[in-house]
C-alpha cells in the first residue's frame, strides 16, 4: 500500500513537471523559419494614379465647332491648335482688325496731326488779330488828338471815349491771355500724349477684346501632354457646342503619382521617407517613393493625402491605371532586414504577456534573443539583438 502511494506520487510529480516543461517549450519561438525582408506591409489602400498635371479643355464660346486635327487620342505640344468655334466669322473679324490697325497708322494718326496744325494756325491768327487791335487801341489812347475826328463821328465826348478804350483794352488783354494759353496747350507734348494716347488705347482695347475672343474660340494646348477628346465630335457633320462644355482632357505624363488618403492615424507616426506604395501594373508590381503631403477639403472636412512618385521607367505600365481608383499596399522600409512573424501566432503563444506588456514585451518573452523592429498590418518584424560594444 505504501509502495503504491509512493509510485503514484512519483508519477504525479513526473507528469506535472513534464507538463510544465511542455508549457515552457510553447512559450519560445525560433523566428529563423519565417520569411526575412527589409519591407513590412502596414496597410492596404485605395488610391488614384495621377499625372504631373491634368487639364480639362472647355469650350470658351457657343457656336459651330470645327477640328483642325484628327479626332483621336494623341500627343500634342504647347501652343498646338486643335480647332475653333465659328472660325469663318473669326477670320473675317481678324481681317477687319488688321484693316483697322492700318487705318490707325495711315489715316487716323496723320489726320490728328493735320487737325492739330490747323488748330495752331487758327489760334495764331486770332492772336495776331488781337495784338493788332490792341496796338491800335493803345495808339488811340496815347494820342487822342490824332483820332479826334473818329471820336466826333461816334458822337461821344473825349472822356467817355477814353473810358471805353480802357475797358476795351482790358477785354483784349483777357482774351489774348486765353488764346495764348490755348495755343500753348495745343502745341504742347501733353496734348499729343493725351489725345493720341486716347486714340491708341481705344484701339488697343478693341484688339485686346478681339484677342480674348480668339482665345475663347480657338482651343490651344497649354502644355506638352497626351490628349483624349471628350466631346462627341462627328466627322463630316456640323458639330455645335455650348460654352463651358468639356472638349478634351490633357495629361502631362512625364511623372506619375499615387495619391493615398491617410485614413489610419497610426500611419502618420511612420517616418515619411521610409514609406513606399506598391501598385499592380501591366508588367507586375511597381513601387512609388514618398514625395509630399497634400490637404484636400472633402465633404466639408479636411483629408490628408500622401503623394508617392513612381519611377519614370514604370510610367508606361501604369497608363491604364489613370482616371480611376485602384488598390495598392503601403509598406515600410525597415532600417535592417527582419523576420516577418504573424501577429496572431505570436499572441497565441502568450496572450497574457501581450495584454500586459504589448508587442515589445511579448517578443522579449517569446524570442529572448530578438528585438521588435516595427509592427505591420498582419505581421511584426523582428531581428536578432545587436550586441552592445
Amino acid at each position: 500500500m505504501f509502495v503504491t502511494r509512493i509510485s503514484l506520487l512519483f508519477l504525479f510529480s513526473f507528469s506535472t513537471g513534464f507538463a510544465q516543461l511542455e508549457k515552457n517549450r510553447a512559450l519560445t519561438l525560433n523566428p529563423t523559419g519565417f520569411r526575412e525582408s527589409d519591407r513590412l506591409l502596414i496597410g492596404k489602400v485605395s488610391l488614384k494614379v495621377t499625372p504631373l498635371r491634368e487639364y480639362t479643355m472647355k469650350a470658351g464660346s457657343t457656336g459651330l465647332f470645327e477640328l483642325d486635327v484628327p479626332y483621336q487620342s494623341a500627343f500634342f505640344k504647347l501652343g498646338d491648335r486643335l480647332g475653333g468655334i465659328d472660325t469663318a466669322r473669326l477670320k473675317l473679324d481678324q481681317e477687319l482688325m488688321s484693316l483697322s490697325e492700318s487705318m490707325l497708322k495711315e489715316k487716323d494718326i496723320p489726320q490728328w496731326h493735320l487737325q492739330r496744325r490747323s488748330q495752331i494756325e487758327q489760334f495764331e491768327n486770332q492772336l495776331a488779330k488781337i495784338e493788332g487791335e490792341r496796338s491800335l487801341a493803345e495808339q488811340m489812347l496815347a494820342n487822342p488828338e490824332k483820332y479826334r475826328e473818329l471820336f466826333q463821328a461816334s458822337k461821344k465826348d473825349d472822356v467817355n471815349q477814353t473810358e471805353d478804350l480802357k475797358t476795351y483794352l482790358q477785354t483784349l488783354a483777357t482774351h489774348e491771355n486765353q488764346v495764348k494759353e490755348m495755343l500753348s496747350f495745343v502745341q504742347s507734348e501733353r496734348k499729343e500724349e493725351l489725345e493720341l494716347g486716347e486714340i491708341k488705347k481705344k484701339f488697343e482695347l478693341r484688339k485686346m477684346q478681339f484677342d480674348m475672343r480668339m482665345q475663347e474660340a480657338y482651343l490651344t494646348v497649354p502644355f506638352d501632354g497626351e490628349l483624349d477628346f471628350l466631346f462627341p465630335y462627328v466627322v463630316g457633320e456640323k458639330n455645335y457646342i455650348q460654352a463651358g462644355m468639356d472638349v478634351a482632357l490633357l495629361r502631362d505624363v512625364r511623372e506619375l503619382y499615387g495619391q493615398v488618403p491617410i485614413l489610419d492615424p497610426d500611419w502618420r507616426m511612420y517616418p515619411k521617407n521610409r514609406l513606399e506604395l506598391e501598385v499592380k501594373s501591366t508588367r507586375g508590381m511597381v513601387i512609388g517613393k514618398y514625395s509630399k503631403s497634400i490637404s484636400k477639403d472633402v465633404s466639408g472636412g479636411e483629408e490628408l493625402i500622401y503623394s508617392f512618385q513612381f519611377n519614370p521607367q514604370d510610367n508606361l505600365a501604369l497608363r491604364n491605371q489613370l482616371g480611376g481608383r485602384t488598390e495598392g499596399t503601403m509598406n515600410l522600409k525597415l532600417t535592417r532586414a527582419g523576420h516577418m512573424v504573424p501577429k496572431f501566432l505570436l499572441v497565441s503563444l502568450n496572450p497574457d504577456i501581450f495584454r500586459r506588456e504589448g508587442w515589445s514585451g511579448l517578443v522579449a518573452n517569446v524570442c529572448p534573443e530578438y528585438e521588435l523592429l516595427e509592427v505591420g498590418l498582419y505581421s511584426i518584424a523582428i531581428a536578432k539583438n545587436i550586441p552592445e560594444e
